[in-house]
């Protein structure tokens, strides 16, 4: 579509000459997250609730699709426009507004970087626990949208689990304070949660009120190898039945791992088909106790190796593998899909075996890794689309694995959201009663459907 008459130049009154654009290249430039691409007509960039407010009154009256958008981090298609319209985008809104060590809480403005708000929590003794792979540079009003969860989710949980209030402007532009400064609160409905995961769907998301708690007083960590991810899938089953939950578990396997050594020179001991980056936080006597288990339980299983992290610059070094890996995945391949699967703990090693044997079956390129402790895996497809074959063999892969998943009682969408990617098969995991009543609260937000439509039927 194209925007309707004359509203070019209203918005460019609300927004100045630095919050609108309609050049090709930027319109190119947030077309994209990486998952889908699809150019909006115009870009807005508020820099104030009262201007998101503005934006939205306006749309909402000419009936223009809105698609609130973060950094773009989305591995889903979460924010693209697919059926034009305006991004509405929060990167001028940036700022950490505070950080309160009494009420234990900070606020932010939703284009706030999630990794910026982590160090000023960090500078008063705090910590932000929810921890994305993409902290460096997704926002938390994304974070908020999608429910992000991260490497920590296991021991600390996701985004939710920390909201205790947000400020959204409604599609008619109305300004809705929810929640409060209060670490309990059971008055009403829980509309801030109602909110979080809604992927842009009910509202703008302008600031958000998070808990925090306390910097733990030590970290340790280590990287231990294993012959195959289903062993390594094991030994996550054997910590947790321990009674050891780690901050950090996280599954890498054997490819995952080589790719790594090809591109960044990290070293791969031979064998090696899966690693488990591993570590415990909290008081120093008892993490001594813990890393000893887990370093008996690793070896139980028979692990190839195990490093230790002694300082800050070796666990850098450590977690030079997990970070680094799908960038440098994405070298190897036209298109890189990353899937986001979550089953039951106890099930993680037969899912991992399964997706192997999947991947061998429709002869598609899939390498996996895991939040391991809480069960959540991202089978990583690397095809050409431009390949009919390729392609064919990645959809097939993902109705089979998709279907595989819910058959364990898992679900399809563990921390990346719905989006594009996972929209056809959301009814299935769901059902008809709660798909009518999801879609009843969308029409009862956003009548005429101007947010990010395009994601769910209506």
């Amino acid at each position: 579509m194209s925007l309707p008459s004359g509203i070019a130049d209203e918005l460019k009154k609300i927004l100045g000459p630095e919050g609108f654009l309609e050049s090709e290249e930027d319109l190119r430039s947030f077309a994209y997250d990486l998952f889908a691409n699809h150019k909006p007509d115009a870009v807005a960039l508020p820099a104030t609730v009262e201007e998101v407010s503005a934006v939205m009154r306006l749309c909402n009256q000419r009936h223009v699709p809105v698609y609130p958008r973060g950094s773009g981090t989305s591995l889903a298609g979460c924010p693209v426009p697919v059926l034009g319209g305006l991004v509405l985008c929060s990167s001028r809104m940036n700022k950490v507004l505070e950080v309160s060590v009494t009420d234990r809480l900070a606020r932010a403005q939703a284009g706030c970087v999630t990794g910026d708000l982590q160090k000023a929590a960090a500078a008063k003794g705090l910590m932000y626990p929810p921890n994305p792979t993409s902290c460096l540079y997704s926002t938390i009003g994304g974070n908020v949208a999608t429910n992000a969860g991260g490497a920590s989710g296991a021991k600390y949980g996701v985004t939710r689990d920390y909201l205790l209030g947000l400020t959204a402007v409604m599609p008619d532009g109305e300004i809705v304070r929810m929640g409060n400064r209060c670490q309990k609160d059971v008055t009403g409905f829980d509309l801030p949660r109602l909110i979080c995961g809604s992927e842009g769907l009910l509202a703008f998301i302008a600031e958000v009120t998070v808990k925090l708690v306390p910097l733990p007083e030590s970290v340790r960590t280590a990287l231990a190898y294993f012959s195959d991810a289903a062993e390594a899938g094991s030994v996550v089953t054997d910590i947790v039945g321990h009674r050891i939950l780690p901050c950090t578990l996280e599954l890498m396997d054997g490819v995952f791992l080589k790719t790594v050594a090809e591109v960044y020179g990290v070293p791969c001991p031979e064998g090696a088909g899966a690693a488990l980056l591993i570590e415990v936080d909290g008081p120093d006597m008892v993490l001594e106790g813990q890393m000893k288990t887990i370093e008996a339980i690793c070896r139980d299983h028979k692990a190839i190796g195990m490093e230790f992290a002694h300082s800050e610059e070796e666990r850098d070094i450590l977690w030079k593998a997990r970070r680094g890996g799908t960038a440098a995945l994405v070298r190897k391949a036209d298109r890189l899909v990353t899937l986001d699967y979550a089953v039951p703990v106890s099930l993680l090693p037969r899912a991992l075996k399964i997706m192997e044997s999947l991947a061998q079956e429709h002869r598609c390129d899939v390498v996996t890794i895991a939040h391991a402790a809480d069960g959540n895996l991202h089978p990583m497809v690397l095809y050409s689309p431009s390949d009919p074959e390729q392609d064919a063999a990645y959809r097939a892969f993902c109705d089979a694995s998709t279907r595989a998943i819910l058959e364990l009682g898992g679900t399809i969408s563990g921390e990346h959201g719905i989006g594009l990617e996972k929209r056809k098969y959301m009814p299935m995991q769901l059902g008809d009663e709660q798909m009518r009543i999801m879609r009843g609260v969308c029409r009862l937000f956003d009548p005429y459907g101007i947010m990010n439509p395009g994601k769910l039927e209506r």
